[in-house]
């Protein structure tokens, strides 16, 4: 879920095959909870459309993981306290139906992938610690990750 502007700019790199680029990525991973898939599907749902309205890239969904960042745009570079921003507007809308691990580092972000599968995406340092710590927060609580 990306701009159209983004979507060009895409297409281009993957047409060229430019190498991965490097710079500082803000992240937000999220994991949402709910009493069934009908209930989880609308707050994922209600967490793209909010990650989008804050001008981040939502990168995947994966059931109830939203994985989503600001810095990883080939057209747009981030707005300082947009991360700040999106964190308080899911926390406000979401409350205690989601879980959310959020911080910066800097990383490599572009195609990865091969011909037959590939994604647009980033990687940052010490990710699997991420979603450890993801998986250990408790519904409603927010955390900052210092990579």
């Amino acid at each position: 879920m990306i701009s159209p502007e983004t979507v060009e700019a895409l297409l281009q790199d993957r047409e060229a095959r430019q190498p991965l680029k490097a710079g500082r990525i803000e992240f937000i991973l999220t994991f949402v909870g709910g009493a069934n898939p009908a209930e989880v599907a609308e707050r994922v749902g209600k967490v793209a459309d909010l990650a989008l309205a804050h001008e981040a890239v939502v990168h995947d969904i994966v059931g109830p993981l939203v994985i989503i960042a600001f810095g990883t745009s080939p057209s747009e570079s981030p707005k300082p306290g947009s991360r700040a921003s999106l964190v308080g507007a899911l926390r406000g809308q979401l409350g205690g139906d989601i879980k959310i691990l959020h911080g910066a580092a800097d990383g490599h972000y572009g195609l990865f992938g091969g011909n037959t599968r590939m994604a647009y995406t980033f990687l940052v340092p010490h990710f699997d610690k991420m979603l450890g710590n993801l998986s250990r927060l408790k519904f409603g609580e927010v955390e900052e990750f210092h990579p």
